[in-house]
């Protein structure tokens, strides 16, 4: 006889493995040299617009609807609605199905970088309901970072109006040095981390979350490398648009 099991309560394997793509040419991604960025955008054909991205030791899957009705009252431009979950599996310490898959913190923040390049008085009474789903990130500044990324290609890929694709990426500074996207290990003893949203194409800054303690200088200079540090990202996820968009 057949012992009946809930599938709910297998543990999920301890590590994973990107796609590979026999014709990385003729598919809507892109693969940085040394494997440093992953996007692909279309993959969830149920939303208007979505991105699956795989960046500094983060895998994370956004899904974009709208612009859609929202309920009154009336308002004279659109709305951004952002829902951050992580899976119980995303990180080493396991997380509870209720109670840590849903930070708002990461929600308001990935709400503060996106905000600004999007066109919302464009959109009245509409709304754009964007869900982030963390596969894979033990640290708040590469899941915000590779999260923005993510969030700004889905928003794109569904044709919502926007000033300019936004980019992120995150610097630390860890004795006396500054780190461009470090790792994890790298950011548990770092002085201080900024998170950077840019928009290299226009030259602009969206938004940036600072934690930690520098002086002005080295926080300026911390800024400016996420900066520059973020056109190579933006590339990728410009590129990764067009071939979406000619596939």
């Amino acid at each position: 006889m057949a012992t009946t099991f809930d599938r709910r309560r297998i543990a999920a394997p301890e590590d994973s493995h990107p796609p590979i793509y026999e014709n990385a040419a003729s598919s809507s991604s892109k693969q940085a040299d040394s494997g440093s960025v992953y996007l692909k955008t279309g993959l969830v054909t149920q939303a208007n617009g979505s991105a699956y991205i795989e960046a500094n030791g983060v895998k994370i899957a956004c899904s974009a609807f709208g612009p859609r009705p929202k309920p009154p009252p009336y308002s004279p431009q659109g709305s951004l609605n952002v829902e951050v979950k992580f899976a119980p599996f995303a990180s080493h310490s396991r997380r509870a199905p209720l109670r840590d898959t849903e930070p708002v913190n990461h929600s308001v923040l990935l709400t503060q970088l996106l905000l600004p390049s999007l066109r919302l008085h464009l959109l009245p009474k509409l709304s754009i309901d964007v869900h982030v789903l963390v596969l894979e990130g033990d640290s708040d500044a590469a899941v915000l970072s590779a999260g923005l990324t993510a969030c700004s290609a889905a928003i794109a890929d569904a044709g919502i109006p926007m000033s300019g694709l936004t980019v992120g990426s995150s610097v630390a500074s860890h004795d006396d040095s500054l780190l461009l996207n470090p790792a994890a290990s790298d950011l548990a003893s770092a002085q201080a981390t900024v998170t950077v949203g840019a928009m290299p194409a226009l030259g602009r800054i969206t938004s940036f979350h600072f934690v930690g303690e520098a002086d002005l200088d080295e926080a300026c200079k911390m800024v400016e490398l996420g900066v520059t540090g973020a056109k190579p990202t933006h590339t990728i996820l410009a590129q990764a648009l067009v071939e979406s968009s000619t596939a």
